[in-house]
């Protein structure tokens, strides 16, 4: 479970990240991305039914916010982020999905190496 301070709760923020947010993609990952002035950074996820089913979904969800537990360090603290998983994610192992995390924050630009 990701940190109370560091979820993106409020609806008014998912729809601000979706309007003016930027965007880069994988084949299973999307990562929205809008400049914030608050701290600490706040994440959102979004898993659609298309996934599966509720048992399937929640799995993806753990999986995601370890992978963004390990790395809330190694994000861009300038932004606040929203994940969105497509369905062909349920077929990727643990450690698949943990390189396609880390290929598509390299991508965007959005890997910062901790001091």
């Amino acid at each position: 479970m990701l940190n109370k301070k560091n979820r993106l709760t409020k609806n008014k923020y998912f729809q601000y990240i979706y309007r003016k947010g930027e965007k880069f993609s994988s084949a299973n990952i999307t990562v929205l991305y809008a400049k914030t002035r608050f701290r600490p950074i706040k994440i959102g996820i979004t898993v659609s039914n298309k996934v599966g089913d509720a048992v399937t979904r929640n799995k993806v969800k753990r999986r995601l916010r370890v992978l963004i537990r390990k790395n809330l360090n190694n994000l861009n603290q300038k932004y606040n982020y929203i994940f969105v998983v497509r369905p062909n994610i349920v077929n990727l192992s643990f450690e698949d999905m943990s390189r396609e995390f880390n290929y598509l924050i390299k991508k965007g630009g959005l890997y910062c190496e901790s001091v």
